[in-house]
């Protein structure tokens, strides 16, 4: 509704201003002027406030909006297996939970404030357009198609030049966690001269991509400008020579109105296509967030889940473990082993000969591919997970410190 009076005014606004300055070519009292004077004064603030309020109030709903979508991500995030935390990859997890969310943040803002304010706008000025200009009003028919067939070519091109540098974005992440982690090994090996130029790589490789992309979108503004001139070219030397002639019921306010109303038509068409660039931008993000809300869970609880585990006795039988469906090879193999309740073992390994697959697949941390597991005579997969989380405690090779925590 504020958004819809900030229009309305905006469309009213030309009107009364061609009407003034046909009384003032024409003659007219002092009083007229100030009484349509003060009009127009209240007509901007009014609508400066209506306009004012909808930027808040869009402002808020997007924070709210990014707000949940961020919340509802994490909170998915946390019913993952980790298979499913291996498909996406942590550092691309954080890109979705940060950039692709402040990319559809700023999309939803700009289509709630712009997106609403700009067709209304479209749609007055034109009508008024037509009611004060008649066939000089034609001229957005021709202007109006040329400048949809170029936003579209322009959206074609970027679309994928921006889903290009989403997925840069992800490796970009990956290698500063990386090397955040393991700071002591990259130093300890004198590796520091590599790893920055890796980094280099990476991020001129998102650079090169983007820039491609921002050259595309680019584009809008010149098209834009040449259909603008071109609208008021058309205007001032086609009115100017119906006035001349008297060939039409035109005026001079009634082109000055014709003008603005030209102006104010190619600009919300500007911000329209602001809007279709932002939403080229955010499509792949929205795509992305989509793909991590849409994600089944690999790992869940039973129907009928046992909530007590009895000893803790561990049997592997007949058990084969990858960590892809796709993979040619198992990471385990023919497991077959008995470890009584109160007994100590210890697995010994090269790196990579699969001990901790081993033991994360006790307290369903992955589910086996073939055979069984069970924890006190019971398989794993019919126990409630947090029970047998509970039951089961792994003290992991590396420590983690939650910061804040302490």
């Amino acid at each position: 509704l504020l958004i819809m009076g900030e229009a309305v005014i905006e469309a009213i606004i030309p009107f009364v201003t061609a009407k003034l300055v046909d009384h003032i070519s024409t003659g007219v009292e002092m009083s007229y002027l100030l009484k349509t004077g003060l009009l127009l004064v209240l007509m901007t603030l009014i609508s400066l406030a209506f306009g004012g309020s909808a930027g808040f109030t869009s402002a808020k709903a997007a924070a709210g909006f990014a707000k949940n979508v961020r919340h509802d991500i994490f909170a998915r995030v946390q019913t993952f297996a980790f298979s499913n935390i291996d498909k996406f990859s942590t550092s691309s997890l954080v890109t979705r939970l940060t950039t692709d969310i402040n990319n559809v943040q700023m999309a939803f803002m700009m289509m709630i404030r712009i997106a609403v304010r700009a067709p209304l706008m479209l749609v007055f000025s034109i009508i008024m357009a037509f009611l004060m200009g008649g066939k000089l009003a034609f001229t957005f028919v021709v202007i109006i198609p040329i400048l949809l067939c170029g936003l579209l070519l322009i959206a074609r091109f970027a679309m994928p030049a921006f889903r290009r540098v989403f997925k840069k974005y992800d490796k970009l992440n990956e290698s500063i966690e990386e090397n955040v982690r393991g700071m002591r090994v990259v130093k300890g090996f004198s590796r520091e001269e590599y790893e920055k130029n890796k980094f280099r790589i990476a991020a001129e490789d998102i650079c090169k991509d983007f820039t491609k992309a921002e050259r595309i979108v680019a584009m809008n503004g010149p098209l834009m400008q040449v259909c603008m001139y071109f609208n008021m070219a058309f205007i001032l030397i086609v009115g100017s020579h119906l006035i001349i002639t008297g060939t039409s019921s035109i005026n001079v306010g009634e082109m000055s109105s014709m003008l603005t109303y030209g102006f104010q038509v190619l600009i919300q068409l500007m911000m329209l296509s602001m809007i279709y660039v932002m939403l080229t931008m955010s499509a792949e993000s929205i795509r992305r967030i989509s793909e991590v809300l849409d994600e089944e869970t690999d790992i869940h609880n039973p129907e009928q889940a046992v909530t007590a585990v009895a000893d803790g006795s561990i049997d592997f039988s007949g058990v084969n473990f990858k960590y892809s469906k796709t993979a040619k090879k198992n990471a385990l193999s023919n497991i077959d082993l008995h470890i009584p309740s109160g007994a100590t073992i210890g697995v010994i390994g090269g790196t990579g000969s699969g001990k901790s697959t081993f033991v994360q697949l006790i307290p369903r941390l992955y589910d086996v591919t073939e055979g069984t597991v069970k924890v006190g005579g019971i398989d794993v997969r019919q126990y409630d997970l947090n029970t047998l989380r509970d039951s089961v405690a792994m003290v992991l090779q590396k420590n983690v410190l939650f910061s804040g925590t302490i």
